[in-house]
């Protein structure tokens, strides 16, 4: 409970020092690039060497394409009778089918598992993040004709996730793993990787934005409606039909039960949708996200 009231307290932080204007409007980007270069890189290097990899890792891997694809038949199925422009269908689509695996996951699990299961969110964030710099791109990139070849929009998309400090992260983890395990290595990991959770959640409270919830409240509601409720039930029928039962299983399909993905927001405004719906979602998910996840824990602890 120690974990949850740090989070909430970051996270309101955050909010406060945005109205009050004690800094800058964009200065959550320099606390953004610490933990993307600096925090989330130690989580990895400090928690993939830990890792005995197995085939169970394949149901932590399958889950975030599902959620995404469910996402993408979900709202071409409402677009049937909704009529939307495809600048919003495919904002919705986006930000419904990427869950915050790192910024909220992370301190979740440690809240609700321990910090020792943190290494079957790591697998499930760099999946994560895979699918936005892939199919994620050329969804946003399908809204309007953007000036880029095919070649072009490939090596964009290749460069953009092989450039991601957390994959290298963990790519050099997986090279170089007994570098990694001695206690000099843990110890330093470990002190860099303890500022992700709370600078992280700082960094989400000054970006919430709730300025335009009266006026797209339909459409927010079902993106809620389907991130926060329909896909963790629907993966917790399938794990139960799966016979998947135990901690492994549990934490994985925790990780889908997260609020929006924050980064969803960055492809959005880079490739001309709609910003402003992006960002009211992500803010209303992640502040009914926190409080869900109690009750899909208690769900998820019960059933698996």
């Amino acid at each position: 409970m120690l974990n949850f009231l740090i989070i909430l307290i970051a996270l309101v932080a955050g909010f406060i020092v945005k109205q009050t204007k004690l800094v800058d409007a964009n200065a959550y980007k320099g606390i953004n690039i610490w933990v993307i270069y600096v925090a989330l890189p130690a989580v990895a290097l400090k928690c993939i060497p830990q890792i005995d990899w197995n085939i169970a890792y394949l149901f932590t891997v399958v889950l975030p394409f599902l959620v995404f694809g469910g996402s993408f038949l979900f709202f071409k199925y409402l677009n049937i009778f909704l009529k939307l422009s495809n600048r919003n269908l495919r904002t919705l689509i986006l930000v419904s089918g990427l869950s915050n695996t790192s910024f909220i996951g992370f301190p979740l699990i440690i809240t609700f598992f321990g910090e020792e299961y943190l290494k079957i969110g790591i697998v499930s964030d760099q999946t994560t993040f895979f699918i936005l710099s892939s199919w994620g791109v050329i969804l946003a990139l399908g809204a309007k004709k953007v000036g880029l070849k095919t070649e072009d929009r490939t090596s964009f998309i290749i460069k953009r996730i092989f450039s991601f400090p957390p994959l290298v992260a963990c790519v050099i983890a997986v090279i170089f793993r007994d570098v990694w395990l001695n206690e000099v290595s843990q110890g330093l990991l470990t002190a860099f990787a303890s500022t992700v959770s709370p600078l992280a959640l700082f960094s989400i409270g000054m970006q919430l934005n709730f300025k335009n919830w009266k006026k797209e409240l339909n459409l927010i509601s079902y993106s809620l409606v389907y991130k926060l409720i329909l896909s963790p039930f629907i993966l917790i029928i399938l794990t139960l039909l799966m016979g998947l039962h135990g901690t492994f299983y549990q934490v994985s399909v925790f990780e889908m039960v997260m609020p929006s993905l924050v980064a969803t927001s960055v492809v959005v405004q880079q490739f001309g949708l709609n910003t402003k719906l992006a960002n009211t979602i992500i803010g209303a998910s992640i502040i009914i996200g926190l409080f869900l996840s109690l009750i899909w824990h208690s769900v998820i602890i019960t059933l698996l």
